[in-house]
């Protein structure tokens, strides 16, 4: 495990090897959207402080580097409550273990996914410890959201911002773990994430495997401008789970997204497997139009956790892209 784990992020890397190379915050917070690589980089951080290695760190092959990555070191703690709430004895347990010395390397490295989830007592507790840290204990935070944590632990923390990945990039982390699934698939995947990487292995790690004929089929829809059709093509929708929705969203939209290219005369599809749907969408809609139902889609996204069913997104979705394409 080393720098070079963490793909992209250029900037960052750069930064965080320069702050290594001198007296490195005993706290830091790493910032980004849920699966765009936060606990890996915190994972090269705490392998980078408890390397053995005199020269570059992380070197990846010291015994603490492979403890570290094997999740075996005895001086790391991860704190993850997943979605759930972090409470206060959490964190007064957190400050109880650092005052204890590192037994197995030179420090003690404490990370704590989902930092937003800290209740405000929790958030408190841990601030003690963190205004005056015992010289050997760093800590890493990992949050979605930093506007949720206290404005006082803000300040005691060196903050860093991970960002997303280029497609190929992305790509070629999903080639590494799913090394059997074919191509189109894979581009799909890449294409539909955003950049977030860890979107594109969640969808490939479901039962996603239809995702593109999903989007294919509403996005064909679209391009008979019928009413009925596309309500036909979204209430096959309806059977998906929200996150699976979610993914063909994301696909249509890249689909939308080659559509805007091409009517601009710029060939290089984004989702190769769609490209007969998109061609004859940039023939069939305008620019405007096109960019609408993007948007519109985008929103729809946003919806899915407010919504109680299937059926009424879906609906949403024919009626929402009839009315951008009359």
């Amino acid at each position: 495990m080393t720098f070079e784990s963490l793909l992209g992020n250029d900037s960052l890397k750069q930064a965080l090897r320069h702050a290594l190379e001198g007296r490195f915050p005993q706290s830091i917070l790493l910032t980004g959207p849920a699966g765009i690589g936060k606990l890996t980089a915190a994972r090269i951080l705490t392998a980078a402080l408890l390397c053995q290695s005199k020269g570059d760190k992380p070197c990846g092959i010291c015994t603490a580097c492979r403890k570290v990555e094997g999740n075996l070191h005895s001086d790391v703690t991860l704190i993850d409550a997943g979605d759930g709430e972090i409470k206060v004895d959490t964190a007064r347990a957190i400050r109880s273990a650092s005052a204890v010395l590192p037994g197995d390397g030179s420090c003690r490295v404490f990370l704590i996914r989902h930092a937003q989830n800290m209740n405000v007592s929790a958030q408190n507790a841990l601030l003690k410890v963190l205004e005056e840290p015992p010289s050997y204990v760093f800590f890493i935070l990992m949050t979605e959201n930093a506007g949720a944590i206290l404005p006082t632990i803000l300040s005691r923390c060196t903050r860093f911002a991970l960002a997303p990945l280029g497609q190929e990039e992305v790509l070629q982390l999903l080639r590494q773990h799913y090394p059997d699934t074919d191509r189109e698939t894979l581009q799909a995947a890449a294409a539909a994430c955003q950049g977030i990487a860890g979107d594109a292995m969640q969808t490939l790690s479901e039962d996603t495997s239809g995702t593109t004929a999903y989007a294919g089929r509403f996005l064909q829809a679209l391009g008979t401008r019928d009413e009925l059709e596309l309500f036909r093509a979204a209430n096959h929708c309806a059977e998906l789970s929200r996150q699976q929705f979610s993914n063909v969203l994301a696909a249509m939209q890249t689909g939308i997204r080659d559509a805007v290219l091409a009517a601009n005369g710029m060939n290089t599809p984004l989702l190769p497997a769609l490209r007969e749907q998109t061609e004859v969408l940039s023939h069939k809609l305008s620019v405007r139009q096109l960019l609408e139902l993007y948007d519109w889609m985008d929103e729809l996204d946003g919806r899915i956790e407010r919504n109680p069913g299937m059926a009424l997104l879906t609906g949403c979705l024919a009626a929402g892209c009839y009315e951008r394409i009359l």
